[in-house]
């Protein structure tokens, strides 16, 4: 397949993607995963398609898996110890209730840059 085929096909892609979540209301990674898989079997046509993906997810999974696992363990502990309630608590008798949303938005920044 030429790259002009290619190129056209990503943005139909593109614009399938947004229809289907804007449009039909559609989950995002509902409509992420119909397109690719769609896209797949369009310019993939000789290769095991199904096997590729598997392969694609699995491989996304075993990275991403200790961190999603040891996530959640993290937020279940602060549900279940009320640190959760504290955090929030305290973001919001710094910030009042109308910048609350705000506040959240620059400490999830503030944190995540600092990672980097």
């Amino acid at each position: 397949m030429s790259i002009v085929t290619l190129s056209i096909l990503v943005l139909l892609g593109i614009v399938l993607i947004v229809i289907l979540t804007s449009v039909t209301k559609l989950n995002a990674f509902a409509s992420l995963f119909i397109v690719a898989l769609l896209l797949a079997m369009i310019t993939l046509p000789d290769k095991d398609v199904v096997g590729i993906l598997k392969e694609g997810f699995g491989s996304t999974m075993a990275s991403l898996g200790v961190l999603i696992i040891f996530g959640t363990i993290i937020a279940v502990v602060l549900e279940k110890t009320g640190g959760a309630i504290s955090i929030a608590n305290y973001i919001l008798s710094k910030t009042g209730h109308g910048k609350a949303a705000s506040a959240m938005d620059w400490l999830h920044f503030s944190y995540c840059d600092k990672k980097r």
